[in-house]
Protein backbone atom coordinates (compact mmCIF):
# COMPACT_ATOMS: atom_id res chain seq x y z
CA UNK A 1 0.00 0.00 0.00
CA UNK A 2 1.41 3.49 -0.96
CA UNK A 3 0.52 6.76 0.39
CA UNK A 4 0.78 9.53 -2.48
CA UNK A 5 0.82 12.86 -1.56
CA UNK A 6 -0.22 16.10 -3.95
CA UNK A 7 1.39 18.85 -2.44
CA UNK A 8 0.00 22.17 -1.10
CA UNK A 9 1.18 25.04 -3.75
CA UNK A 10 4.14 23.93 -5.73
CA UNK A 11 5.47 20.01 -6.63
CA UNK A 12 3.66 17.33 -7.83
CA UNK A 13 4.03 14.57 -5.78
CA UNK A 14 6.01 12.51 -3.29
CA UNK A 15 5.56 9.42 -1.34
CA UNK A 16 5.22 8.39 2.36
CA UNK A 17 5.84 4.67 2.90
CA UNK A 18 3.24 2.71 4.50
CA UNK A 19 5.21 2.73 8.01
CA UNK A 20 4.05 6.10 8.41
CA UNK A 21 0.43 5.38 8.52
CA UNK A 22 -1.57 5.25 11.78
CA UNK A 23 -5.38 5.12 12.03
CA UNK A 24 -5.74 6.50 15.69
CA UNK A 25 -2.70 7.94 17.21
CA UNK A 26 -2.36 10.27 20.95
CA UNK A 27 1.45 10.99 21.00
CA UNK A 28 3.74 11.40 18.97
CA UNK A 29 7.77 11.14 20.62
CA UNK A 30 9.55 13.25 18.35
CA UNK A 31 13.02 11.40 17.40
CA UNK A 32 16.25 12.99 18.38
CA UNK A 33 17.20 13.83 14.87
CA UNK A 34 14.58 15.81 14.21
CA UNK A 35 14.57 19.78 15.58
CA UNK A 36 10.58 20.50 14.96
CA UNK A 37 7.40 18.81 13.62
CA UNK A 38 5.27 20.92 11.15
CA UNK A 39 1.47 19.67 10.81
CA UNK A 40 -0.20 19.75 7.54
CA UNK A 41 -4.18 19.34 6.82
CA UNK A 42 -4.85 16.89 3.96
CA UNK A 43 -7.86 15.41 1.89
CA UNK A 44 -7.77 11.55 1.92
CA UNK A 45 -8.83 9.21 -1.01
CA UNK A 46 -8.46 5.50 -1.25
CA UNK A 47 -7.74 3.94 -4.28
CA UNK A 48 -10.78 1.73 -5.96
CA UNK A 49 -8.93 0.07 -8.52
CA UNK A 50 -5.11 0.05 -9.60
CA UNK A 51 -4.10 2.34 -12.73
CA UNK A 52 -1.64 4.04 -14.35
CA UNK A 53 -1.56 7.39 -16.29
CA UNK A 54 -4.73 7.69 -15.54
CA UNK A 55 -6.72 11.28 -17.37
CA UNK A 56 -8.21 13.98 -15.15
CA UNK A 57 -11.72 12.57 -16.64
CA UNK A 58 -11.64 9.47 -15.10
CA UNK A 59 -10.16 10.18 -11.88
CA UNK A 60 -13.60 9.78 -10.15
CA UNK A 61 -13.86 6.48 -11.10
CA UNK A 62 -10.49 5.64 -9.08
CA UNK A 63 -10.91 7.88 -6.20
CA UNK A 64 -13.05 5.94 -3.58
CA UNK A 65 -13.75 6.52 0.06
CA UNK A 66 -12.01 9.92 1.66
CA UNK A 67 -11.81 11.86 4.71
CA UNK A 68 -9.37 14.60 6.28
CA UNK A 69 -6.48 13.43 7.72
CA UNK A 70 -3.28 15.32 9.17
CA UNK A 71 0.74 14.94 8.00
CA UNK A 72 3.64 15.52 10.42
CA UNK A 73 6.81 16.82 8.83
CA UNK A 74 9.62 16.82 10.45
CA UNK A 75 12.78 19.55 10.31
CA UNK A 76 15.95 17.62 10.57
CA UNK A 77 18.79 18.50 12.29
CA UNK A 78 21.79 18.71 9.38
CA UNK A 79 24.12 17.34 12.29
CA UNK A 80 22.67 14.18 12.70
CA UNK A 81 20.90 13.23 9.16
CA UNK A 82 23.07 13.06 6.05
CA UNK A 83 22.30 15.91 3.58
CA UNK A 84 21.28 13.27 1.02
CA UNK A 85 18.87 11.22 3.32
CA UNK A 86 16.92 14.32 4.49
CA UNK A 87 14.31 14.18 1.99
CA UNK A 88 13.01 10.61 2.84
CA UNK A 89 13.65 11.22 6.32
CA UNK A 90 11.06 14.39 6.66
CA UNK A 91 8.47 12.06 4.78
CA UNK A 92 9.25 8.71 6.47
CA UNK A 93 8.66 9.31 10.29
CA UNK A 94 7.02 6.40 11.84
CA UNK A 95 3.28 7.15 12.84
CA UNK A 96 3.33 10.21 11.12
CA UNK A 97 -0.03 10.17 8.70
CA UNK A 98 -2.67 10.02 10.54
CA UNK A 99 -5.57 8.74 8.63
CA UNK A 100 -9.07 7.86 10.64
CA UNK A 101 -10.59 4.42 10.38
CA UNK A 102 -14.16 6.42 9.20
CA UNK A 103 -14.18 7.41 5.57
CA UNK A 104 -16.66 8.75 3.98
CA UNK A 105 -18.40 7.15 0.78
CA UNK A 106 -17.16 9.93 -2.33
CA UNK A 107 -21.13 10.88 -2.99
CA UNK A 108 -20.26 13.10 0.15
CA UNK A 109 -17.91 15.12 -0.98
CA UNK A 110 -19.69 17.88 -1.85
CA UNK A 111 -20.64 20.48 0.68
CA UNK A 112 -18.44 18.22 3.40
CA UNK A 113 -16.44 21.69 4.44
CA UNK A 114 -18.02 25.29 4.27
CA UNK A 115 -17.66 28.26 6.39
CA UNK A 116 -19.86 26.53 8.76
CA UNK A 117 -18.43 23.37 8.54
CA UNK A 118 -14.73 24.19 7.81
CA UNK A 119 -11.24 21.79 8.37
CA UNK A 120 -9.62 23.88 11.64
CA UNK A 121 -6.13 22.73 13.28
CA UNK A 122 -5.95 24.05 16.47
CA UNK A 123 -2.42 24.32 18.38
CA UNK A 124 -2.96 24.35 22.07
CA UNK A 125 -6.22 25.81 21.50
CA UNK A 126 -5.59 28.84 19.30
CA UNK A 127 -6.80 28.11 15.89
CA UNK A 128 -3.70 28.62 13.00
CA UNK A 129 -5.48 27.20 10.22
CA UNK A 130 -9.26 27.09 8.83
CA UNK A 131 -9.99 25.89 5.48
CA UNK A 132 -13.78 26.06 4.32
CA UNK A 133 -13.93 24.44 1.25
CA UNK A 134 -12.60 21.34 -0.92
CA UNK A 135 -10.70 22.37 -4.24
CA UNK A 136 -12.59 21.41 -6.57
CA UNK A 137 -13.07 18.22 -8.84
CA UNK A 138 -11.27 19.44 -11.33
CA UNK A 139 -7.98 20.66 -9.52
CA UNK A 140 -8.11 17.66 -7.38
CA UNK A 141 -8.30 15.73 -11.19
CA UNK A 142 -5.42 17.58 -12.77
CA UNK A 143 -3.33 16.72 -9.48
CA UNK A 144 -4.64 12.72 -9.94
CA UNK A 145 -3.32 12.63 -13.32
CA UNK A 146 0.24 13.81 -12.24
CA UNK A 147 0.47 11.44 -9.96
CA UNK A 148 -0.97 8.86 -12.36
CA UNK A 149 1.40 10.10 -14.73
CA UNK A 150 5.32 8.60 -12.85
CA UNK A 151 3.65 5.88 -10.89
CA UNK A 152 1.14 2.86 -11.14
CA UNK A 153 -1.77 3.31 -8.38
CA UNK A 154 -2.90 0.25 -7.00
CA UNK A 155 -6.54 -0.80 -5.14
CA UNK A 156 -6.40 0.07 -1.49
CA UNK A 157 -3.52 3.01 -1.95
CA UNK A 158 -4.33 6.23 -0.39
CA UNK A 159 -4.49 9.72 -2.51
CA UNK A 160 -3.73 12.21 -0.53
CA UNK A 161 -4.00 16.60 -1.20
CA UNK A 162 -2.19 18.92 1.24
CA UNK A 163 -5.13 21.64 2.17
CA UNK A 164 -2.50 24.27 3.26
CA UNK A 165 0.48 25.08 4.47
CA UNK A 166 2.63 23.81 7.15
CA UNK A 167 1.92 24.66 10.50
CA UNK A 168 5.22 24.62 12.92
CA UNK A 169 3.64 22.66 16.22
CA UNK A 170 6.14 22.97 19.06
CA UNK A 171 7.57 20.14 21.47
CA UNK A 172 4.80 19.61 24.14
CA UNK A 173 1.66 20.90 22.24
CA UNK A 174 -1.38 19.52 21.53
CA UNK A 175 -2.59 19.47 17.60
CA UNK A 176 -6.64 18.92 17.01
CA UNK A 177 -7.80 19.05 14.04
CA UNK A 178 -11.76 18.83 13.21
CA UNK A 179 -13.69 18.25 9.86
CA UNK A 180 -16.82 17.63 9.11
CA UNK A 181 -19.93 16.80 11.29
CA UNK A 182 -17.95 14.56 13.84
CA UNK A 183 -14.06 13.88 12.41
CA UNK A 184 -11.43 14.72 15.23
CA UNK A 185 -7.90 13.71 14.99
CA UNK A 186 -5.99 14.80 18.66
CA UNK A 187 -2.00 14.36 18.97
CA UNK A 188 0.35 15.59 21.67
CA UNK A 189 3.89 16.19 20.25
CA UNK A 190 6.21 15.20 22.98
Amino acid sequence: MNILVSPYGEGSFYFRSDSTLIRALTDFYMPDYIEGISAVPALCFRSLRSGKAVPARFASRYLGPFSCCLLLKARINPAMVAAADTAYVENALDYSTVIPYDLLPYGHLNGFMSAGRPLSVKVNGLEKISVTSIPDMDSLSRRFETICGYCSLRTGDFITFELSEAVPVPRGSKVTVTFGTEGRISVIIH
